[in-house]
């Protein structure tokens, strides 16, 4: 019995012993389960920055190439390219031939705008180079025996902008002063010189000069001029009105026409001959008679006729130093706007160029056959079925006396031309 006594005793007295050893022994395993725990977070951790030492590694290898790819990103983004195509049926009906004339010639132009710095543009167009290289055309003609067709720089120029609202443009550059819808100026020259434009509110004014012919043993043939004008809106009703002085330079008794018997040799400011200016003979050779200093006013009017636009417009030269046939005038009106699709216009100009009253050279290519002496009428019509897509007709139905005739013997001749146009741009 006293055995019994003294086992359950000890039980009693150890009791507590046990209890601490199997709370020691949970404690032990919790420890364990979080240090694997740890271990596990520790291991995830290693292999994520692993991997993403990894990738910032193959980041930082390819970092020159994304370099290299931001640049010509930001290269592009200073470029610009337009161009457009156009193909032509033509008739012409000169009443001092004995047949029409049928043909159909096509039109290319691309060029490149390139943003040199904040200021500082390039220009560069090329073009198809037209027949003969003539400076008032970029067509070409079809049916020429399958030949290779020319392409010529049409445009290439620096365009300087200071500040805003003024240029100075250098090189093979566009027109710097206003025109209107007149036959008075070709469209298609590019002139081969130097500009300097200004813009301010509602004015604007410009100077120019440009080499129409160098020469090694004699004057160079030039035109220096400038234009102020205003450009405003008034009531809803836009108004343009400027004035401006032309003076052609060294070319007065000239040679317009070369020829081998006698010898003589055309400047080649002239190209074809005077086309229509007033000639005369001088040591057997035919020279340019009049000097060319000419003085241009022009005006336009933009409203509206109901929803469509309408715009009217006069112009008006003198030649300040010819001596007769001095005076030409042109006016015109244009309903509607071929711009977005489905849109058309409609208009008619009338113009009357006398003898000598602009420099042949640089009158309208098409009006009366590119010469002086003319006037008539012109028909046109524009209409866009799509984006980027005009169709256009135009009909001249002109007078004109033969180029080269004297005032006291001119007669005048029907010359009427048809042009269909497929115009597309890019």
């Amino acid at each position: 019995m006293s055995r019994l006594v003294a086992t359950a005793v000890g039980a009693l007295l150890a009791a507590p012993a046990f209890a601490q050893q199997a709370r020691d022994a949970e404690n032990f395993e919790q420890r364990i389960e979080r240090l694997e725990a740890e271990i596990a977070y520790l291991k995830d951790n290693a292999r994520a920055n692993r991997k993403e030492i990894a990738e910032a590694d193959v980041a930082l290898a390819k970092l020159p190439e994304m370099e290299k790819s931001a640049k010509a990103a930001d290269w592009a983004g200073k470029i610009k390219v337009k161009g457009d195509f156009r193909y032509r049926h033509e008739q012409i009906d000169d009443a001092s031939l004995t047949t029409d004339r049928l043909r159909h010639r096509v039109r290319v132009r691309l060029g490149v705008e390139a943003k040199v710095n904040d200021t500082v543009k390039a220009v560069v167009q090329f073009a198809t180079a037209g027949d003969d290289r003539d400076p008032r055309s970029t067509n070409q003609t079809l049916g020429e025996g399958s030949t290779r067709k020319g392409v010529g720089l049409d445009l290439a120029y620096a365009d300087w902008a200071p500040a805003p609202g003024f240029n100075v443009q250098l090189g093979k550059i566009p027109y710097a002063w206003q025109r209107v819808g007149s036959y008075v100026w070709d469209g298609d020259i590019t002139w081969e010189g130097g500009a300097v434009k200004l813009a301010r509110g509602p004015f604007f004014a410009s100077a120019f000069g440009s080499w129409l012919a160098e020469s090694g043993s004699g004057a160079d043939a030039n035109l220096f001029g400038g234009q102020f004008g205003v450009k405003a809106t008034l009531g809803g009703v836009g108004v343009t009105g400027a004035v401006g002085y032309f003076d052609v330079g060294a070319v007065q008794n000239e040679i317009t026409l070369g020829s081998t018997a006698p010898a003589c040799s055309a400047t080649n400011a002239f190209f074809g001959g005077a086309q229509g200016n007033r000639t005369h003979v001088i040591g057997g050779c035919r020279r340019l008679r009049d000097d060319y200093n000419m003085v241009e006013a022009l005006a336009q009017v933009d409203l509206k006729l109901g929803r469509l636009p309408l715009a009217v417009f006069a112009d008006y030269v003198r030649n300040q130093d010819a001596i007769d046939n001095d005076t030409g005038y042109s006016f015109g009106v244009t309903l509607g706007k071929a711009g977005d699709p489905k849109s058309w216009e409609l208009s008619y100009v009338y113009q009357d160029m006398e003898q000598n009253a602009q420099f042949g050279q640089f009158v309208d290519s098409d009006f009366g056959g590119g010469t002086t002496f003319s006037k008539g009428g012109v028909v046109k019509a524009a209409w866009v079925p799509a984006k980027n897509w005009t169709l256009n007709g135009t009909c001249f139905l002109n007078e004109r006396v033969l180029p080269g005739a004297a005032a006291v013997t001119e007669t005048w001749r029907d010359y009427d031309r048809l042009q269909l146009d497929l115009n597309y741009k890019f």
